[in-house]
């Protein structure tokens, strides 16, 4: 029995050794870092010197600060403007790409996901040329001066035409991949008894594909309210960004209390996004889950 004992911990270790990459460093760039922003976020702490305990009083500053509730009005708005559009054009592409009458599909999907491939620096300079004020190509082309950078309320357009722009390639692949576990069968007996297009995707491919349609809204919500890059790079810098309330994202606010060496501000920032973000998933969640408990 001593000797199986001996020649069996070699196999029970080997699938531990195999992973302890991942561990070690999933421990110490995400396990740590997180448990040590939420003792950071009790404390004032510039990166050096000594830390003063303040308890709640970065969580309070956060809430009775009007920036950040105009930050999270933003936000909200970057999540609600495009992720109906996005999703929905993004699924009839997958849907149209994959028909039989389709031709050359590969074609087309090569050519609408190629945004998603192109640099995001190099995504954003093209959008600065179309959409600049005196010398972009759409203000050129109509003989305007529309301030699409600049007005406070054409700007975050710009910004949602720019996500747009980018997303749609990247859930359109993820689509057609959903659309590939729908049963031809069930669509061909659909079909047989009289159902047309429109019914078959409403009555068969849609309630089959509940479960890719919510992966697609919680990354996509995930990602809109980390969102600090695309405006960024279309309306400023982060140094200017920050001073463009009515731009500004949660996650801006939350670069700019770093740049001002506000490291608690900052961590109580991160954790209230988070907090945000899995208030909005589980709604989600919820939603989607009532519905297929109101069908059964």
């Amino acid at each position: 029995m001593n000797r199986l004992a001996k020649k069996r911990w070699p196999d029970i270790l080997a699938p531990y050794l195999f992973v302890s990459p991942f561990l070690v460093s999933f421990i110490f760039f995400f396990v740590f870092p997180s448990l040590y922003s939420i003792v950071l976020s009790f404390f004032k702490y510039r990166g050096y010197g000594p830390m003063t305990f303040v308890g709640f009083g970065n969580y309070r500053s956060i809430f009775v600060y009007p920036t950040f509730w105009k930050s999270v009005t933003n936000t909200l708005f970057y999540w609600i403007a495009h992720i109906i559009p996005v999703m929905t054009v993004s699924f009839l592409l997958a849907v149209m790409l994959n028909s039989k009458l389709m031709k050359a599909r590969n074609i087309y999907k090569t050519l609408i996901f190629l945004p998603q491939v192109m640099s995001l620096v190099a995504a954003s300079l093209i959008f600065k040329v179309l959409f600049a004020t005196r010398t972009g190509v759409i203000n050129t082309i109509l003989g305007t001066q529309i301030p699409f950078m600049e007005s406070a309320g054409l700007a975050k357009w710009t910004v949602i035409a720019f996500i747009f722009w980018r997303s749609i390639g990247w859930w359109m692949v993820i689509f057609c991949a959903g659309l590939t576990t729908v049963n031809p069968e069930l669509l061909e007996a659909a079909m047989v008894d009289g159902a047309n297009a429109p019914q078959r995707l409403a009555r068969i491919t849609i309630p089959l594909m509940k479960p890719i349609f919510l992966f697609a809204f919680l990354t996509d919500t995930i990602s809109t309210f980390k969102i600090f890059t695309e405006p960024t790079l279309i309306l400023g810098n982060a140094t200017s960004l920050s001073s463009q309330p009515h731009v500004t994202p949660i996650v801006g606010i939350l670069v700019s209390s770093l740049n001002g060496g506000q490291f608690g501000m900052a961590s109580a920032y991160g954790w209230v996004l988070f907090l945000i973000i899995f208030i909005v998933s589980l709604i989600q969640l919820r939603v989607v889950r009532g519905g297929d408990e109101s069908e059964a």
